[in-house]
Parts: C-alpha cells; structure tokens; sequence
C-alpha cells in the first residue's frame, strides 16, 4: 500500500480488504517494535491468530482489531471509523416543538430628541 493514499473499499474484493486490515496492522505493530509474541501477550490475543490477521488469512471481529490497535497505541485509527453521530433532524424538530419558548428581551433604545427649524 502506498502511504496516504486512500483505499476505495466499494471496488475491491474482502480479501484486498483483509490483506489492507493486516498490512496496515503489521506496519504499527513493526513501528511500535514490538514482536507478534510481544503484541500477544499486550492485546491478550494468541500470536497465530495475529499472524493470520496480518497475513490477511482470517477475518476478525471488530472487537478484537479494536484490542489490537489499542494495544499498539493506535487509538486515533479506530476513532476514524467511528465518528460522532449527528443529530436526526426528526428528532431535532421533536425537541424544539417540546423545547419551552424562552421570551427574548427586547431593548428599547433610546430616542435621540431632534429639534429641527425651519431651515430643514
């Protein structure tokens, strides 16, 4: 995989994208030097399920890539796939419907008296 480029995972098959999953895996697994043995034990995760996983020869659960990125420290990779939801606009209109109407206080300014002469 090329860095920074971004995968389109409507056109590729789910063995592009497991073999993806693992690569991107093993990369942070090699740049935090840590050994499939070493991640192991970190993530709680036997080393010849990992290995599978980085060779792209199993699919996992979203739970466990979850232990395993966070055992690398890679937390920010896995937020990525989950961002925040945004509100349902039906939801929104519910609220504001039930939401009590708070009056805005009007200022009243104040008047500036003029006086004016014929010559206006």
């Amino acid at each position: 995989m090329i860095e920074g480029v971004v995968m389109n995972f409507k056109s590729i098959s789910e063995e592009a994208i497991l073999k993806h999953i693992g690569e991107s895996m093993r990369g942070a697994r090699v740049a935090s030097n840590l050994t499939l043995e070493e991640l192991s034990k970190k993530s709680e995760i036997n080393p010849t399920t990992l290995s599978k996983i980085e060779n792209g020869k199993t699919n996992t659960t979203i739970l466990v890539l979850i232990r395993i990125f966070t055992s690398l420290g890679r937390e920010k990779e896995i937020e990525k796939l989950f961002p925040e939801p945004s509100a349902s606009p039906i939801l929104m209109s519910r609220y504001e419907k039930k939401a009590p109407k708070i009056p805005q206080r009007v200022r009243k300014g104040k008047k500036k008296k003029t006086e004016w002469t014929w010559e206006d």
